[in-house]
């Protein structure tokens, strides 16, 4: 694949809640603003913009020479993929440049509905190698936005690799969890933020701790890292050939988005960012690059105090100063004409588009008056205040002129506001296209109906090799880490004599959640490739990529966040032969999805989910790992605990690999309403943290259809906001 081009300017890509807060990231320089509509936004608690707004908003930033991307990045469920095909046709008339997307199902909608709009990734797809980035592309995705934890190395590789265009975070809030791979509000609250309702418990008072530590607790809100600011190294950045700068932001006040904007302006013009200002307005204890510089330590953790809030009231009136008028920010050329005996000629331009306005036919110079000279045509066309144009040099102002020929002020004045006119109009003039009829999104790849079984088969994911006797006595296939299952191999354990003797056939391996050093994971996949494994279970993007290249068959796990049918109708052209579906939803809504899907669908019926992927694990940042042993884990205010498993050193191919889980306080089970299920093909039943009694014990229950002595049934019968 061919590199893109590394010399092109590096966007500004600000945040706008508000048409308050667009105006500021617009006046203070901003070369793009991302916002959100009303419905199919991930910060749904912010103003947002209705139809009207939305065109005003686009209206106005196209006139000063600014793209719109929306914010339309969360998972949607077919009863909303109606009122989805409205909110994208609302942004096409609009005149929307780019759609920021999370859901496949939701990119197929704009690829066919919208065929002229560019898509971008979102964050929220977790993209964070190479291989991610390529699925993205067979998406047709135009432009990736990467994922916050990605170090300096790992970015300079992806843009290396890729000539898709690359957008990473350099300001503002950071999810401690790896983006869209967070459920914990929607576990607590049933406010998910793969819905856009995130309510951020994560901000709340959390305490680490271990079954080591005794009583004894560390830290108060070790779930909150400080805001990210790589304002100093934009000029690096740019030269790693990055396409866009993005500032988080779309709940914060107009006066945040001017501050951000300009600092990250001064530090591209090589001026000194002014970072006093700009902690002031909004930090957390201050700011952090942990991230950025591959140190993911203690330091990077932060919450929001009283003199932080007390520290924004200073600067506010201040940083409104930066926006309350109009900034010359277009370049234009005028060309004026006034000859004897032919109407009077203005030509307006911004390279792009040009506009013609003709004017009277000029009089005659009478006796006793002066006429008019170049110097009086310059002054009065040249007043342009109040617009976002403006003549670069004087070169960029021609006139043509005869001798003896007069002209009043007000006739100048007019034919350059009638040219401005003109010109705003073909600046806002929306360009893409609206496809009223595309192709039918909910046909079947093969265009055959599956047949549904009687009853759901079980499979088991298993965390550890100890887990895989219990699971052998009743699951039709099993999952288990791709390097334990090399190991077993290698040692014999599935041979005819072997422990596991007749397994093989059952088992399917699973990639690090996150697979930031790829060419180790490729390399173990060869490996299995060679000792005979042809499945491969995929809990990311670049899972699938790197399974498809080397020959897997792909099985889609519950952390594709797969909720509509649409996006079902994608993973099956990806390749995935089968799929769990996203946990977020309610039974019924999950179980017709399935109903109609092309591939099998399984549920995810037992298990401790993961709540939260945590690139710097809060238990080692307060404890560290020698003296948490794998046991650590973290309590809320409520006293409720919340276990932390890191993966195993031997199974996750090299220590930048490694991630920590947040797992449920209490196993979601469906063991005691199984007659339920039976719109599935497969139930999941995952195991983390028990022991192999512990296991068996819960088998016992589900071949019984038993209940739990403690159990939640998560998201099933309540839904998600």
């Amino acid at each position: 694949m061919q590199q893109r081009n590394n010399s092109q300017k590096l966007e500004i890509l600000a945040p706008a809640g508000s048409m308050d807060a667009l105006i500021a990231a617009v006046r203070c320089g901003a070369d793009a603003v991302y916002l959100g509509q009303k419905n199919f936004s991930a910060r749904k608690n912010s103003q947002n913009f209705d139809e009207e707004s939305l065109t005003q908003a686009v209206q106005y930033a196209h006139r000063c020479g600014v793209k719109i991307h929306q914010a339309l990045n969360i998972v949607v469920f077919d009863q909303e993929l109606d009122a989805l095909r409205d909110c994208i046709r609302t942004a096409v008339r609009a005149g929307v440049d780019a759609m920021i997307v999370q859901d496949w199902g939701v990119a197929a909608f704009v690829r066919e509905y919208a065929p002229d709009m560019s898509l971008h990734a979102s964050t929220q797809m977790a993209v964070h190698s190479p291989a991610g980035v390529r699925l993205a592309e067979r998406l047709g995705f135009s432009r990736v936005v990467l994922a916050r934890e990605l170090s300096r190395k790992e970015i300079e590789e992806i843009v290396r690799s890729t000539s898709l265009e690359t957008e990473i975070f350099v300001h503002g809030a950071h999810c401690m969890s790896v983006s869209g791979q967070c459920y914990l509000s929607a576990a607590i609250g049933g406010k998910s933020g793969n819905r856009g309702q995130c309510a951020q418990p994560c901000r709340l008072p959390f305490t680490a701790g271990c079954s080591g530590c005794g009583k004894k607790s560390f830290g108060e809100n070790v779930l909150s890292l400080k805001d990210m600011d790589l304002t100093l190294y934009l000029p690096e950045i740019a030269r790693m050939g990055v396409t866009s700068v993005k500032i988080e932001g779309r709940m914060k006040r107009p006066e945040y988005v001017a501050a951000s904007v300009t600092a990250c302006k001064q530090a591209l013009n090589g001026e000194e960012p002014d970072l006093d200002t700009l902690q002031a307005v909004f930090s957390r204890s201050g700011f952090t690059d942990g991230y950025f510089a591959g140190q993911r330590t203690r330091e990077m953790f932060g919450f929001r105090t009283r003199e932080d809030v007390t520290a924004a009231a200073d600067v506010f009136t201040h940083l409104r100063g930066l926006y309350h008028k109009e900034n010359p920010l277009v370049p234009v050329s005028l060309s004026f004409r006034m000859c004897s005996g032919e109407a009077l000629m203005l030509t307006l331009s911004d390279g792009e588009h040009t506009v013609s306005v003709n004017g009277e036919i000029p009089q005659q110079v009478e006796e006793g008056m002066r006429p008019a000279d170049r110097e009086y045509i310059v002054r009065q066309l040249e007043k342009l205040g109040g617009t976002p144009y403006y003549l670069p040099d004087k070169q960029s102002l021609s006139v043509t002129l005869d001798d003896g020929l007069m002209i009043r002020a007000s006739q100048l004045n007019a034919i350059r506001r009638e040219a401005v006119e003109q010109l705003d109009k073909l600046r806002q003039q929306p360009s893409g296209r609206w496809n009223e009829s595309p192709a039918d999104l909910l046909q079947p790849k093969d265009g055959q109906k599956r047949t549904i079984p009687d009853h759901p088969t079980v499979w088991c994911k298993c965390a550890e090799a100890e887990q895989l006797e219990a699971a052998a006595k009743i699951a039709d296939k099993i999952i288990l880490p791709a390097a334990q299952l090399v190991r077993l191999s290698e040692s014999g354990q599935f041979s005819k004599d072997g422990q596991f003797a007749g397994m093989s056939g059952k088992m399917v391996p699973v990639l690090p959640r996150l697979t930031y050093r790829e060419e180790e994971c490729a390399a173990v996949l060869q490996k299995l490739k060679s000792l005979g494994f042809d499945t491969l279970y995929c809990e990311s993007s670049a899972h699938i990529q790197l399974g498809k290249e080397t020959g897997f068959n792909l099985i889609g796990g519950p952390y594709l966040n797969l909720s509509n049918s649409v996006a079902l109708m994608e993973a099956q052209k990806l390749g995935l032969s089968a799929a769990v579906l996203s946990p977020e939803g309610k039974l019924a809504q999950l179980s017709a999805v399935a109903r109609k899907s092309g591939i099998p669908c399984g549920l995810y019926a037992y298990g401790r989910m993961a709540l939260m992927a945590l690139r710097n694990c809060p238990v080692r940042a307060q404890i560290g790992c020698k003296q948490c042993g794998r046991n650590g884990f973290l309590t809320d205010r409520m006293q409720t605990r919340f276990p932390v498993r890191c993966d195993r050193k031997e199974d996750i191919l090299s220590g930048e690999n490694a991630m920590s889980y947040l797992l449920n306080s209490l196993p979601l089970s469906m063991s005691d309403r199984q007659k339920e299920l039976t719109g599935f093909d497969f139930v999941l039943l995952d195991f983390t943290i028990e022991s192999p009694r512990e296991m068996q014990q819960i088998l016992d229950c589900w071949q019984q259809e038993r209940p739990l002595a403690e159990y939640t049934r998560g998201l099933y019968m309540r839904g998600v906001m």
